[in-house]
């Protein structure tokens, strides 16, 4: 695709050309290659002109006015102008991958190691990806699908004659992927990965993002509305991918506090999706239109819609309210629902309003951004104990006993068929006082809880799980208005315990079944397993007390580096000082834990004694 990231790799090829010399200069592919590549670079001057916009709106108006443009409108224009850019501009690319013949021993060494990246269906060759069996692509579609997950893998571009592969057989994938199937598995791959833009790119380029998605015919080639937009629609909605993307290795203070979201977010694909629609101004109707068609599952269906839903005006929010008052982050929280879904819309809103104008990104603007979402996320916290449920919806008023209690998050944060999950799991605890579920998810399992609320339950059932050497993801712990518990624990299971040995799936559900009803002790499970030792350059542990988060309890935050039974140990804490656990939510990314527990002694908040003794403990168990 014709982008301000495909013209500095042909800048860079075409240093290469001139610099070495072994290439012959007389050669005369190469001099067509540099007379193609000159006038690449005239076409698209409007989308590489840094700071000067060549082509704003009013000198396309004025140009769509003149006899040549034969007349038309404005846009009707300058999308003509950019479909034959795009064709100039990959006829340059082409011709230069055509006439590369460089023998250094430099360059060779390092396509050797981009080598290794081929497979039984592709073949990497000289920083290019070929397909072994073109033919394979007529009577096997999902060929294409595999490839996209190679390119957005290793970042290796298509070569010139796998992109012309592409595109003859556009048709026939086009009218393959028109028919709903279940596409979203591969494409959730593909968005997931560390080189999901070029992947996207690579389609683009081959007029086949309009095949896997025919609404984005509404938006190719589609000029700026006005003069605070750079790029065409289209580029400009594969460049917030590109800064979604690139957030996972971003550098300076301001960038890494969002980079650090974006890393606590569980799947990226889902905010890569909505980027697709909601940055190309398809909006929420054809996105869904898309996700039936592609048979995304309901839970990730609702979370996009709700991104595309709200992203518009949560920006607008942010640039219109007064961010030191707090019913600016009450309004705020009431939109967002729940921290997980806060995280996905900032990171969203920052990779939108990059792509769209950079200007919005100065450092100040980026404060006050992250300001509001810091306000919000507070307040989203403060909710976990405050917000109580007790009307219940008409649709669980046989479970009213069950329901009523859990904080206002719980209706919120969890899926409607997750919700009846739970109901029928608290039918199964009637006759014993506990029921246990465990499912495999993807790469990770979830186990979920419902039993009588008792004193070190939730530490008993960390603990019960850390034995069997699984790290603890993931956890919340509610407790309604009778007592009853409900606690979910996602987990890794790294030896592949589970996996290997079916059995241990039973050993362990019935391990924690026993711990519910106080018949095995958790602490005698974990009081033989060695403690790791801290790694080097770990963060220091942080914790955090807030006595006006709530009126019966104390909210306690702890940032620290995650360990193998760190939960346990921080559950274990408070315990042991007679504390009560009222509310748990605890997340783990890439060696961090952030957790949040809701903490009472004796029904009322910690006193500043019991803070400052809880606080050596806590760091002590980090």
């Amino acid at each position: 695709m014709d982008s301000p990231g495909g013209l500095r790799d042909v800048r860079l090829v075409d240093r290469l050309y001139r610099l070495n010399p072994e290439h012959k200069q007389d050669d005369p592919s190469l001099d067509e290659a540099r007379r193609l590549l000159w006038q690449a670079r005239c076409f698209l001057h409007y989308r590489s002109g840094g700071d000067r916009n060549a082509l704003d709106p009013e000198a396309q108006e004025s140009m769509a006015g003149q006899p040549f443009a034969n007349p038309g409108s404005r846009q009707l224009w300058m999308r003509q102008y950019y479909r034959h850019a795009r064709a100039v501009f990959n006829q340059a690319r082409h011709a230069l991958d055509a006439c590369e013949k460089s023998d250094s021993s430099l360059l060779d060494n390092f396509r050797g190691y981009r080598a290794r990246f081929s497979n039984a269906e592709f073949t990497v060759s000289r920083e290019r990806l070929y397909l072994r069996h073109p033919a394979q692509l007529e009577t096997d579609p999902m060929m294409a699908m595999r490839m996209l997950e190679h390119i957005a893998r290793h970042g290796v571009s298509a070569a010139a004659e796998t992109e012309r592969r592409l595109e003859a057989d556009g048709p026939a994938f086009a009218a393959w992927c028109a028919e709903p199937r279940p596409l979203w598995s591969a494409i959730k791959n593909v968005l997931s990965l560390p080189h999901a833009s070029l992947a996207l790119r690579t389609l683009a380029g081959a007029g086949l993002m309009t095949a896997i998605f025919p609404e984005w015919a509404g938006v190719e080639d589609l000029p700026a509305v006005d003069s605070t937009h750079q790029y065409t629609a289209e580029e400009e909605t594969l460049i917030a991918v590109e800064h979604l993307v690139e957030l996972r290795s971003a550098a300076g203070p301001v960038a890494r506090r969002f980079a650090e979201l974006a890393a606590e977010i569980d799947s990226p694909a889902p905010v890569a999706f909505a980027l697709l629609f909601h940055g190309a101004g398809l909006g929420a109707e054809a996105a869904r239109a898309a996700m039936a068609r592609i048979e995304m599952p309901p839970e990730e269906r609702a979370g996009v819609d709700f991104l595309i839903e709200n992203q518009r005006e949560f920006s607008a929010v942010i640039g219109g309210r007064d961010l030191d008052d707090p019913a600016t982050a009450r309004l705020l929280a009431g939109r967002v629902g729940a921290v997980e879904r806060l995280r996905m819309l900032a990171v969203m809103t920052y990779a939108g309003l990059a792509a769209s104008n950079p200007d919005e990104m100065s450092p100040w603007r980026l404060e006050q951004f992250w300001r509001a979402y810091d306000a919000t996320r507070q307040e989203l916290t403060r909710e976990l104990e405050t917000d109580r449920i007790q009307e219940v919806p008409t649709g669980m008023a046989g479970h009213a006993d069950f329901v009523r209690g859990f904080p206002a998050r719980y209706l919120r944060a969890h899926p409607a068929a997750e919700i009846e999950a739970h109901l029928r799991l608290f039918d199964l605890s009637r006759p014993t006082g506990v029921a246990v579920q465990l499912d495999p998810l993807e790469g990770v399992y979830r186990l979920v809880v419902v039993a009588r609320d008792r004193p070190y339950l939730f530490a008993s059932f960390a603990g019960a799980i850390s034995s069997f050497g699984l790290d603890i993801l993931k956890a919340e712990a509610f407790a309604n208005s009778k007592g009853v518990i409900l606690d979910t624990f996602v987990f890794a299971d790294p030896k592949r315990a589970l996996q290997l040995n079916p059995s241990e799936i039973e050993r362990l559900t019935d391990l924690i079944r026993r711990v519910a009803l106080g018949r095995t002790d958790a602490q005698r499970l974990m009081r033989n397993r060695p403690r790791p030792e801290p790694r080097k350059g770990a963060t220091l542990p942080q914790v955090r007390f807030d006595s006006e988060a709530c009126d019966t309890a104390t909210l306690v935050e702890i940032v620290t580096e995650d360990r193998p039974g760190l939960l346990y140990s921080l559950a274990m804490a408070f315990s042991s000082n007679n504390c009560n656990i009222d509310v748990v939510l605890i997340d783990t990314q890439h060696r961090q834990a952030i957790d949040v527990f809701y903490v009472a002694y004796e029904g009322r908040k910690l006193t500043p004694d019991l803070q400052a003794r809880l606080e050596e403990k806590l760091v002590a168990a980090c």
